[in-house]
C-alpha cells in the first residue's frame, strides 16, 4: 500500500478537521467625552500639549483591591453541598456536579471511571440514550459527563424554563445509569482510536511519562488506560465503579448558576436528588507518597519525528502546601506568555521555538511542575542548555522587583477578568470544598498573590526545581539520543511507554546486512521461482471508532511491475508501477505521476520480495540489533528512512516502521506481516496490517504464484 497516499485520501474521506485558535484579547476601550461633558469658553486658552516620550516604558499601576462575587451555599439532606451563584443577565441556568470518582480511583481497570463517565447519559432506567438525546436537543439544552484526573464532572445548561427537565434528566443520569451493554460495544473503538492518536502527539506522551517519573510507575496518579485495560473492562466493573464512588457523601458537590436563587432550587434539587443515597461503606484510601523514579533523562522514541519535546519537570507539592502559590508565580515568571523568561529568551533570543511554557497541575495531593517547549531536532541541545540555565537563574537570584509585579498582575489581572464568568466562581468554590480549603482562603488568593515577594519565589523554587531535583522527559526521534546522554543517564521508551531495557532492549549481534537479506529470502522459499504474485484482499478499515469493510486486489511482476487497488465505501484507490515510473488514482479521479522519493520507493517497492535485496535497491543498511526477539534493520534512500524487522528464529518479515509527512505533522506508520502460510513452497502473511495512530488497515489475503499477467495491466490508463 502506498503509505502517504493512503492516509492523505483517509483523512479526507473520514476526518473533518477545523483548527481552533484560542486568542485573549484586553479590553482597552477608552471612555470618550463629549464637547457638552466639558465645553469650551470661547476666551479659553488653548490646552496645553502633553509631550510623551515614547522611550519610556508604562509604569504599572496600583494593584485594586478584588471583590469576590456573591454567593449561597446549602447542603441537602442526603450530605450534597449546593452553591449557587445567581446570574440575573440572560433567562440561562446550568448545574455543575463534581465527584471524587476521576481516573486516579481506577485501581486495576485502568480507564473504568472514563468508561463509565461517558456512558452515565447513554440511558436510564427511564429514558433510553436516543430518548435522553432527543429530550435535550428538543429545547437547546447540552449535556455532559467526564473523568480526568481526581473528579468526574457531570454539567446540564439551558434555558431556566425548561428546568424541569433540565432537572430531570441530569439527576437521572446521575442516580440511574443503566449502562448498556450496546453502548459499551460501541464507545469502546472509539476510546481505542483515541489512545492510538495520543501516540500521535508528543505533548500528551510526555505528560504520560511525566506523571510516572515524578510519581511512581505504580502510583494511582500516573496510571493510564491502554487498549489491554479499556478492553478488559466489563459491564460490571462500570457498574460497581459507579456504584461505591457517585455517591453524594464523596466529596460531591453541585453548582448553580443562572438565573435562580437557593431558595428557589434548594427544594428542587431535594426532590430530584431524593433517591440518592450516602454509601456507607465507602472507603477511599489517602494516595500513597510519590516515589519518584531514578533520576536522568526519560527518553520516548518517535520514529521519523522532525521536532522535539523537550521538559523538564520536578515533584511539586500539594495544593494546601504554605509555597504552592509561590511557585505558581516562580512558574508563571519562567513561562507565562510573553512576560516569561522562556519567551525571551527560547523565542526572541534564540528562535529555537513558538511557544515556550511553564505551568503548574493542581492535584490535591502532590502536583506537577513542568516548563519546556518544541524545537527543531537540530537546536535540541542547545534549547535543553537555555532550559536548564532559566530554571536555575530563577533558583540562584531573587527577580527584579518590577519584573516580579508585571507577572503578579498580570496573574491577578486574568483571575479577576475570569470573575466575569459564573462558571469560574463556581468551580473556585467546588474546588475549595474538594481540597478541603475554606472559601476565606480561596477569597483571599489575590491578596496573597500580591503580598508575594522575590524572595519567595526564590525559596520556593529553591526547594522544587533545584537541578538536582528536576528530570528531563524528552520525546523526539531516536538520532537524538548521543545528544541526551551528556544530561544524564537516558531511560528509554517506546510509544506505548514501555521500556526499551530487558526483554525490550536492543542486543548487539555479529550479523551482516547480507547475511540477514540472504536469511530473510531463503525464509520465504525460492523466491527465483516466482515470476507473478497475484492476491485478492478483504480488507477492514477502523478509524476514529468506526469500520469498514472492502475489497483489495494486488498483481506483482518481476522485474518492478505492480498493480494495486482498495475499494471501500469512503475511499477508492489504486496505483500502476510499469518497472520505471508509478501512477497514482484517488477516488474517480484522472491518475496523476508520482513523483520524487514518492515514485522512487514505489518502484522499489514493486519489486518481488524487494525487503531481501534492500542494499541492491540502493538503500543504505545497518543492521542495529536485535530488540524484542526481532532482528532490527535499518535502511536510508534519501530522505526516507525505514525499520525493518525479521523474527529472530524464522527470519521473516514481521513489521516495517515507516515515518511519513501527513497533514497533521509526522507520523509513524507500522506494516505487520502475520499468519505465515505455504503456497506453492513459497510461506506469504495470510495477514497484513497498516497501522497508524489514526486508523488500521486489516487485510486477508488469498494468495496465487506465477499466474499470467500482461505487462498492459501495469499501465496506468490515459484519460
Amino acid at each position: 500500500m502506498k503509505m502517504k497516499y493512503l492516509i492523505l485520501l483517509l483523512c479526507a474521506s473520514v476526518f473533518a478537521i477545523t483548527p481552533t485558535f484560542a486568542q485573549k484579547k484586553a479590553d482597552t476601550g477608552k471612555k470618550k467625552t463629549s464637547n457638552s461633558e466639558t465645553p469650551l469658553k470661547e476666551d479659553a486658552a488653548p490646552a496645553e500639549k502633553k509631550v510623551v516620550d515614547f522611550k519610556l516604558k508604562p509604569k504599572i499601576g496600583e494593584m485594586k483591591e478584588i471583590e469576590f462575587p456573591a454567593y449561597s451555599e446549602a447542603t441537602l439532606k442526603n450530605g450534597l453541598k449546593v452553591i449557587v451563584i445567581e446570574d440575573h443577565k440572560q433567562p440561562t441556568i446550568s448545574m455543575r456536579l463534581q465527584v471524587r470518582a476521576g481516573e486516579s480511583f481506577d485501581g486495576k481497570k485502568n480507564g473504568v471511571s472514563y468508561l463509565m463517565a461517558n456512558l452515565l447519559t447513554k440511558g436510564t432506567a427511564k429514558r433510553s440514550a436516543e430518548e435522553i438525546a432527543n429530550q435535550l436537543d428538543s429545547v437547546g439544552a447540552n449535556l455532559s459527563a467526564n473523568a480526568a484526573g481526581e473528579l468526574v464532572i457531570v454539567s446540564v445548561d439551558g434555558l431556566k424554563k425548561y428546568l424541569p427537565l433540565l432537572l430531570g434528566v441530569f439527576s437521572d443520569v446521575v442516580q440511574n445509569p443503566t449502562f448498556p451493554k450496546e453502548e459499551l460495544d460501541k464507545l469502546v473503538p472509539q476510546v481505542l482510536a483515541s489512545l492510538k492518536q495520543e501516540k500521535s502527539r508528543p505533548d500528551a506522551l510526555a505528560a504520560a511519562l511525566s506523571r510516572m517519573v515524578v510519581y511512581g510507575k505504580d502510583n494511582p496518579a500516573s496510571q493510564r488506560k491502554t487498549e489491554a485495560s479499556v478492553k478488559s473492562i466489563t459491564i460490571e466493573d462500570i457498574r460497581a465503579f459507579h456504584k461505591m464512588f457517585v455517591r453524594p457523601n464523596n466529596v460531591a458537590s453541585i453548582a448553580v448558576t443562572g438565573d435562580i436563587s437557593l431558595n428557589e432550587i434548594v427544594p428542587q434539587l431535594e426532590r430530584a436528588f431524593s433517591r440518592w443515597t450516602p454509601n456507607t461503606t465507602l472507603d477511599v484510601p489517602t494516595p500513597p507518597a510519590a516515589k519518584s523514579m531514578p533520576k536522568g533523562v526519560y527518553f520516548i522514541q518517535r520514529p521519523g519525528s522532525v521536532q522535539t519535546t523537550v521538559t523538564a519537570v520536578a515533584l511539586a507539592p500539594a495544593r494546601n502546601n504554605e509555597i504552592y502559590e509561590k511557585m505558581q508565580v516562580a512558574s508563571s515568571l519562567i513561562g507565562s506568555g510573553f512576560a516569561g523568561r522562556l519567551f525571551k529568551t527560547l523565542r526572541e533570543t534564540y528562535s529555537f521555538t513558538y511557544t515556550p511554557y511553564a505551568y503548574m497541575t493542581q492535584g490535591k495531593y502532590y502536583n506537577r511542575f513542568i516548563a519546556g517547549a518544541d524545537v527543531r531536532n537540530a537546536v535540541t541541545d542547545s534549547a535543553i542548555m537555555v532550559l536548564q540555565r532559566e530554571l536555575e537563574k530563577v533558583t540562584a537570584d531573587a527577580a527584579p522587583d518590577e519584573e516580579l509585579d508585571l507577572i503578579k498582575l498580570n496573574q491577578v489581572a486574568e483571575y479577576a477578568m475570569s470573575f466575569e464568568r459564573s462558571d469560574f466562581v463556581a468551580s473556585i468554590l467546588q474546588n475549595a470544598h474538594y481540597l478541603g480549603l475554606s472559601n476565606e482562603f480561596m477569597k483571599g488568593y489575590a491578596k496573597r498573590i500580591n503580598a508575594i515577594t522575590p524572595f519567595d519565589v526564590k525559596q520556593a523554587a529553591e526547594k522544587v526545581i533545584r537541578k538536582d531535583k528536576l528530570y528531563l522527559v524528552v520525546v523526539g526521534a531516536p538520532d537524538i539520543l548521543p545528544v541526551l546522554e551528556k544530561y544524564g543517564t537516558v531511560y528509554s521508551y517506546n510509544l506505548d511507554l514501555e521500556p526499551l531495557s530487558g526483554s525490550n532492549s536492543m542486543e548487539k549481534v555479529s550479523l551482516s546486512v547480507n547475511d540477514v537479506m540472504k536469511k530473510a529470502a531463503d525464509a520465504i522459499g525460492n523466491t527465483s521461482s516466482v515470476q507473478t504474485l497475484s492476491r485478492k484482499i478483504s480488507l477492514t478499515v477502523e478509524a476514529s471508532g468506526q469500520k469498514f469493510n472492502g475489497t483489495g486486489w494486488e498483481k506483482r511482476k518481476a522485474t518492478n511491475k505492480q498493480v494495486f487497488g482498495i475499494d471501500l465505501p469512503v475511499m477508492k484507490q489504486q496505483t500502476w508501477v510499469n518497472g520505471k515510473t508509478a501512477f497514482l488514482r484517488q477516488m474517480n479521479n484522472a491518475p496523476e505521476e508520482m513523483q520524487g522519493e514518492d515514485k522512487t520507493a514505489a518502484v522499489d517497492e514493486a519489486s518481488l520480495f524487494y525487503y531481501t535485496k534492500l542494499p541492491a535497491l540502493g538503500y543504505t543498511c545497518e543492521v542495529v540489533g536485535k530488540q524484542g526477539g526481532q532482528i532490527v534493520v535499518s535502511a536510508k534512500k534519501g530522505s526516507k528512512e525505514r525499520q525493518y524487522y525479521f523474527d529472530a528464529k524464522t527470519f521473516l518479515l514481521s513489521r516495517i516502521d515507516k515515518p511519513e509527512d501527513t497533514p497533521q505533522g509526522p507520523l509513524l506508520i507500522t506494516e505487520k506481516y502475520e499468519n505465515y502460510t505455504d503456497v506453492n513452497g513459497i510461506k506469504l502473511p495470510k495477514v497484513e496490517k497498516l497501522e497508524s495512530p489514526m486508523f488500521t488497515f486489516t487485510s486477508e489475503n488469498s494468495w496465487e504464484l506465477n499466474t499470467p499477467v500482461d505487462d498492459k495491466e501495469f499501465e496506468a490508463p490515459k484519460e
